[in-house]
């Protein structure tokens, strides 16, 4: 999403609160803004940033790896309805699926110098306290709406630990990156 009355863009890495923040900016999943930059550095529009938009905010939202995974299962239609081993051993390699399941969270946020690219990092374990940050310094009101929620209990899902295992290694990069853990609540 790109906003020119905020002077920010938001790198849209699913299932990670994107169509809740993006609607708190009033676009509509129709608007050209709504899908701008949402691909990060993947996207085609990245290059523009550099020259158009140097001077905006970057930011995005991140997640712990074993909740968005699970998030992800539980919103696709072609997988919500198979076990989670059965998910792990066919997990989609491209598209749609791919983009809310199997792919990094940083492999959109790095570009290709490697450089890590937004400005501002939310975590959606705490992010109504991190947005409700974000909007004060972009001088915009808070609003949060909850949309695409998949309302489930995600660690619980994790049964075993060669699944808990498979997610770190999957993940490993984000892990890393993120200094996130599996923790069963």
């Amino acid at each position: 999403m790109i906003c020119d009355r905020y002077k920010c863009i938001f790198i849209h890495v699913r299932k990670n609160a994107g169509s809740s923040i993006i609607r708190s900016f009033g676009y509509k999943p129709k608007d050209r803004e709504w899908n701008l930059f949402n691909e990060g550095t993947l996207g085609q529009e990245w290059n523009l940033y550099r020259e158009r938009y140097h001077d905006y905010l970057v930011f995005t939202v991140v997640r712990n790896p074993w909740d968005r995974f699970v998030s992800g299962w539980k919103y696709l239609a072609d997988y919500k309805h198979l076990s989670l081993d059965e998910v792990i051993a066919n997990l989609p390699r491209e598209g749609h699926d791919y983009r809310h399941l199997t792919r990094p969270q940083l492999d959109v946020l790095v570009d290709k110098e490697g450089r890590f690219v937004p400005d501002v990092v939310l975590r959606f374990e705490t992010l109504e306290h991190d947005f409700k940050n974000l909007c004060k310094q972009l001088g915009k009101p808070f609003d949060l709406p909850k949309v695409n929620t998949t309302g489930h209990n995600s660690l619980k899902e994790f049964t075993s630990q060669y699944q808990i295992d498979f997610i770190r290694r999957h993940f490993k990069k984000d892990v890393d990156f993120f200094s996130y853990e599996f923790e069963k609540s």
